[in-house]
């Protein structure tokens, strides 16, 4: 169970009951194409095999985030007199889906895979035949079908090596090189908004804004900013008001276009972050931003930045101005936390999603400015700077930590990430709670600082805790499956649960963890015989006959067969939303 890293994809199969029937039509088709009108011996060219994919699903990219899921790959038909050199994918488009809550590389809509070819000198005029399959695995939200391949041809005509040949205008160089899946119609932030976790990332970003103007290198200057509001207002407080709003929307802005950027150029980002030595390089960077917080060294901006920054212009063009250059001064403390949405964005790689988030980020900045500008009475109360702001760096230092540990989260085992993850919380929240002796001026500093340290402390102990009640969780009797089982429950008068699965398949894991672990499900099943069939091996001659006995397409499938052998209940995509009392009642009626 890793609890802060996001939890992989799932393919896989799972296609209602008219897919059942072995009738359902492609969902991927392909159309290859040359670079050139005809091709001259000697020549090099292009081949380009461009594939549309039904608006209603997807395929895997070709190179996935994990190695025991199925990539998207082009193979070429040797051809005599004529080389395939090397071949081109696209970028996969890092999407979210109902089943996981990682990323996944995928591509959706139009996209096209080019190879290198040469015609050797050789080659004879004439029609020449290039063939080949697109080989890819179509998922959908919440389903996945069968593996399955799209034979493509197309012929061209060898020419004399005088002969003119001319280029053909979609097989531009410069555009194949930069070369992405095209999105379908649906937006990736709309998807996003309607699945889980959105708001909440949200109000986290937005609080996370809010706690930034605590760090010492933003609380000193709000005094100072919020003065400039006022004096600029004499005293109108619609005038101090509006002052301040430009400055927060000068800040948004900034801020905003800064997480479109990211995600516009994440595309390297995205796919890097399936390398470990990246992921390492990461996690020591964060580690090294944590070591500054915790006071091993300070970072400092150029004087003359701070400077350009730091000069006060009249009026709204100035408040503007302000808001625009604020992340200047204030980036050497709040630069950790910015560089952090600023992978997470870009291995996005949504615009609309940067946007929002530094956006959010931008709004909890600048909201105590917002509020101080217009009812300037309120600063008196605004704790003094002091050593309390030095605590402030050690927590996010702490978080830093978090989040180094988080990076390597797929590197390392899961007991390894528990151990690592609760150990920076623990010790974490020992330290900056209850060990460290920073002091404030205002009392409520002495029940903020030790009820930072208690919640870090109980943020480690349930993460070993539910570690360890997902380990211990209750486990069904499962046994390989085999028709000589199957009958010999007939016999017994014995109903027989049958999960058809495979070792990619991640809502077959996930159901497994929920449904599967429940402990009511678990005791029902000792009535069962319960039996798991591994569809891993597709094109094995076992699992065809099983597919063709039990018409099973997609995986996860489970098959319930009543006391005489029939079959009783079928589940496949709708398993996933499934409530363990509602497979209990279906379970009982099969055991009538």
């Amino acid at each position: 169970m890793r609890l802060v890293y996001v939890q992989l994809l799932t393919l896989f199969f799972v296609v209602n009951e008219a897919a059942a029937q072995f009738n359902t039509e492609p969902v991927v088709t392909v159309n290859p194409s040359l670079s050139v009108n005809q091709i001259r011996p000697g020549d090099s060219f292009k081949i380009l095999v461009k594939a549309e994919i039904d608006p209603e699903w997807h395929i895997n990219s070709h190179q996935p985030l994990e190695e025991f899921l199925i990539p998207t790959v082009v193979k070429f038909d040797s051809v005599p007199g004529v080389e395939i050199n090397q071949i081109h994918y696209p970028e996969g488009q890092l999407r979210r889906f109902q089943f996981s809550e990682q990323p996944l590389s995928v591509y959706d809509g139009a996209v096209t895979v080019w190879a290198e070819v040469r015609a050797k000198r050789d080659l004879p005029p004439g029609n020449l035949k290039l063939s080949g399959k697109f080989f890819y695995q179509a998922c959908n939200d919440v389903s996945c079908l069968a593996p399955a391949e799209a034979p493509f041809e197309i012929t061209a005509a060898v020419v004399d090596a005088a002969a003119p040949v001319a280029v053909q205008p979609e097989s531009n160089e410069g555009e194949l090189g930069q070369l992405q899946g095209e999105r379908g119609a649906e937006n990736q932030i709309s998807a996003l908004i309607s699945g889980k976790g959105l708001v909440v990332a949200l109000l986290a970003i937005f609080i996370g804004g809010l706690a930034l103007n605590l760090t010492p290198c933003v609380y000193p200057v709000i005094p100072i900013t919020v003065s400039f509001f006022v004096g600029q207002a004499s005293g109108r407080i619609g005038r101090s008001f509006m002052l301040a709003l430009v400055y927060v929307l000068g800040m948004a802005l900034t801020y905003s276009l800064l997480g479109v950027a990211a995600a516009l150029t994440g595309g390297v980002l995205g796919s890097s972050l399936q390398n470990p030595l990246v992921l390492i390089f990461i996690a020591l960077v964060f580690v090294v931003f944590a070591a500054g917080m915790f006071g091993a060294f300070e970072i400092r901006m150029p004087a003359f930045l701070n400077k350009l920054a730091g000069g006060s212009k009249q009026g709204v063009f100035g408040s503007l101005f302000m808001g625009l250059t604020v992340g200047i001064v204030a980036a050497p403390c709040i630069g950790p936390f910015v560089f952090s949405l600023l992978t997470y964005v870009a291995a996005q790689g949504d615009p609309y999603l940067g946007f929002l988030m530094f956006f959010v980020l931008s709004l909890g900045l600048g909201l105590p400015f917002l509020a101080l500008g217009t009812f300037s009475g309120l600063i008196k109360n605004l704790p003094r700077s002091g050593e309390w702001m030095i605590w402030i760096k050690k927590v996010f230092g702490v978080i830093m930590i978090g989040v180094a540990v988080y990076f390597i989260s797929t590197l390392i085992s899961e007991t390894l990430y528990v151990i690592l993850l609760t150990a920076v919380a623990v010790v974490g929240g020992v330290w900056v709670g209850f060990w460290d002796r920073s002091k404030a001026s205002f009392s409520g500093f002495k029940i903020v600082k030790p009820a930072i340290g208690a919640l870090l402390i109980l943020f480690g102990a349930w993460t070993s805790v539910s570690a360890w009640q997902q380990a211990n969780a209750p486990q069904m009797n499962w046994q390989p499956y085999s028709a000589a089982l199957v009958e010999l429950a007939k016999q017994e008068n014995r109903p027989v649960l049958i999960d058809f699965y495979a070792e990619w398949c991640i809502p077959c894991k996930q159901i497994e963890k929920t449904l599967f672990s429940d402990p009511a499900v678990v005791r029902k099943s000792a009535e069962f015989l319960t039996l798991k069939a591994d569809l891993s091996k597709d094109e094995s001659d076992e699992v065809k006959a099983i597919r063709q006995t039990y018409r099973v397409v997609g995986v996860p499938t489970i098959v319930l067969l009543d006391r005489r052998g029939n079959e009783f209940r079928r589940f496949t995509d709708e398993l996933v939303k499934f409530k363990p009392e509602e497979f209990l009642e279906v379970m009982e009626a099969a055991n009538q």
